[in-house]
């Protein structure tokens, strides 16, 4: 080391500021001349100075061997063997963040410097003398470089601990930082599984505690999804921990990962709990029904059919949320192998064909309505007297079946007349409930709504203007339909013979496609009109609803017989000479509205939920 960076060194080393205040916050020179040596392995620079090695930190408070792991890249463990045996303290201090060496070897994955560490820190123990400290190379360097008080002081701290019950190596691996994180934390989280068969197989009795996320270095292989690390804990550690955040375990966090083969790993494990309940009261199947985990779910329910029967902190059980986001299959496996289960009810009184119902999933209500068994729940109330049907209802979902009670009345005197919104009905809805809605309206219990009197009604959407407004939507379609019948795709043969005037393109299967399409829409814009017109007027709600669900039918088949044939149409023309403009001319608009449908059922299926 240079002359004046060595005067340095030995007078701080002789003030009380050194030691209070860190030289290296004093002396940036000192600060860039350590900082080089230490990253690069130049045990010259401080062979001489072994007494203050301890006391020289960054101002973040790392050692020397703090910076000399984060920057080594090489397999050279002589750097650390030398600094350890001049300065033992070293082993166990730590930065302002409390992480030791370990913690740091851990993070950068130095399996080699881990398995050093561990074999320095038992050597205060081989062969103990009266002090403990018999054949220690610790204080052999504290004598040779002249620091035999702070030697003494660190073997008997390290004595006391020896005599507190807890091994050297022991207390090592169980060292925090200030996050509460173990070197076997740190050595999962970047997933160094070198590291961590070092660390696990040094104490496979060790319990590793959470750190302050409430996560164990087990749940955190699981959430990151690190299977080999996982195995190695599982295999290595006697009694592994598996918590998590949120009284979450291990098998909570790899249900949600969706990881098969972490699940399997788990599952298979004896000392795992298949059915332990989070904060939510959910075990790992609430949420594989949650989710639509088919695969993780059937294992589950193979390994432990009570997680069925358990209800979550609302009293909903898997079979519940599964109905209820209207995962089929998971819900086909749990009805047929846990059949007990179906029965439940959660705290509002909702039995599993509320929840299908409300999930707006035509072949989750099928699944229910096609086990014979289970048609006692259909015309269950809940807490508020809603049956299935009726809370279906009130989603402007409508289910029939000849065993459904579809007179039913609610607590409030409802039935599903006073709870459907015609309005937001949807075609094949609209075309259901206009087969029953008759026959319930006549039933109604409350005749006139307090809150909607004959102004509120006149006044809702206006129906006459609206009224008006389809008859003019019929119209336009009708002209449109008549005049591209006339004026047909692709004109019309000029030259004289039998063909004279007929179509060119009579013979392709688009253009008989469009012209079948046109007429068509043409037929259903114009009975539209028909049925308008013929329609005397009248002020009586039930025959103005029924008279605009057909008008909203007729106009709604038509506009899509209009694209249809405009579609066929655009094909006829562009077919013989641009195939892929044809046909991307056709696919395109159509993925177009799919996509629309869809966006607009998930979006609607989003606020529900």
């Amino acid at each position: 080391m240079e002359a004046a960076t060595v005067e340095m060194i030995d007078a701080a080393a002789g003030s009380e500021s050194y030691i209070n205040n860190n030289i290296i916050e004093e002396n940036f020179e000192l600060l860039d001349s350590v900082y080089s040596a230490a990253a690069d392995g130049d045990i010259d620079k401080f062979q001489q100075h072994a007494g203050v090695l301890d006391q020289i930190l960054t101002p973040y408070g790392n050692t020397i061997l703090h910076i000399h792991i984060t920057a080594r890249n090489s397999q050279n463990m002589d750097f650390v063997r030398e600094i350890l045996e001049m300065c033992p303290e070293l082993l166990l201090k730590t930065n302002k963040k409390g992480e030791t060496l370990l913690h740091m070897v851990a993070r950068h994955g130095h399996a080699d410097v881990a398995k050093y560490l561990l074999q320095e820190c038992k050597k205060p123990y081989q062969n103990d003398s009266e002090l403990g400290i018999k054949n220690t190379r610790q204080i052999d360097a504290a004598v040779k470089y002249g620091t035999e008080n702070k030697g003494l002081d660190f073997m008997e701290r390290r004595n006391r601990l020896k005599d507190e019950g807890a091994s050297a190596t022991s207390q090592m691996l169980q060292m925090i930082n200030e996050a509460k994180d173990t070197a076997l934390h740190e050595a999962v989280r970047y997933n160094h599984l070198d590291v961590v068969k070092v660390l696990t197989v040094e104490d496979p009795e060790l319990p590793y505690a959470a750190n302050n996320a409430g996560e164990t270095p087990l749940y955190l292989a699981a959430k990151r999804g690190y299977a080999d690390v996982l195995q190695e804990i599982l295999s290595t550690c006697i009694s592994p921990v598996d918590h998590g955040p949120c009284s979450r375990t291990a098998l909570h966090a790899t249900v949600i990962r969706n990881n098969i083969g972490i699940t399997t790993l788990l599952v298979d494990d004896r000392r795992v709990n298949k059915s332990k309940q989070d904060e939510q009261g959910r075990t790992p199947l609430h949420l594989a029904a949650l989710l639509g985990r088919i695969v993780i779910a059937k294992k589950l329910i193979n390994e432990d059919k009570s997680a069925a029967y358990k209800a979550d902190n609302k009293g909903k059980t898997p079979l519940h949320l599964a109905a209820g986001f209207g995962r089929v299959g998971i819900m086909r496996e749990l009805i047929s192998r846990c059949p007990g289960c179906c029965e439940l009810v959660d705290n509002r009184g909702w039995n599993v064909f509320h929840f299908a119902s409300t999930s707006k999933n035509s072949k989750a209500v099928e699944l229910i309505l096609r086990y014979p068994s289970l048609g006692n729940l259909l015309n269950e109330k809940d807490e508020k007297g809603n049956t299935p049907f009726l809370q279906a209802a009130s989603m402007n979902f409508i289910i029939t079946n000849p065993k459904m009670d579809l007179l039913v009345f609610n607590n409030e005197n409802h039935n599903a007349a006073d709870i459907v919104d015609e309005h937001s009905l949807k075609p094949l809805n609209r075309l259901l409930w206009g087969r029953i809605s008759a026959r319930i309206m006549r039933c109604r219990r409350i005749l006139v709504k307090e809150d909607k009197d004959e102004e509120g009604w006149e006044n809702e959407g206006n129906p006459v203007r609206l009224e008006k407004n389809y008859l003019v939507i019929a119209t336009l379609i009708a002209t449109v339909t008549f005049a591209a019948g006339i004026t047909v795709p692709g004109g019309l043969i000029a030259d004289k013979g039998p063909d004279q005037g007929a179509p060119i393109l009579t013979r392709k299967a688009a253009f008989q496609a469009f012209v079948i399409l046109n007429a068509i829409s043409m037929f259903w814009s114009s009975y539209a009109i028909l049925t308008h017109l013929t329609r005397s007027y009248t002020t009586n709600r039930k025959k103005i609803i029924g008279r605009r669900m057909i008008l909203q039918g007729f106009i709604g088949y038509a506009m899509l017989a209009m694209i249809g044939a405009f579609l066929a149409g655009t094909c006829a023309v562009l077919l013989h000479s641009d195939k892929k403009l044809a046909i991307s001319a056709c696919v395109v608009p159509v993925v177009v509205f799919v996509l629309y449908i869809r966006l607009i059922d998930f979006s609607q299926a989003s606020v529900l939920n």
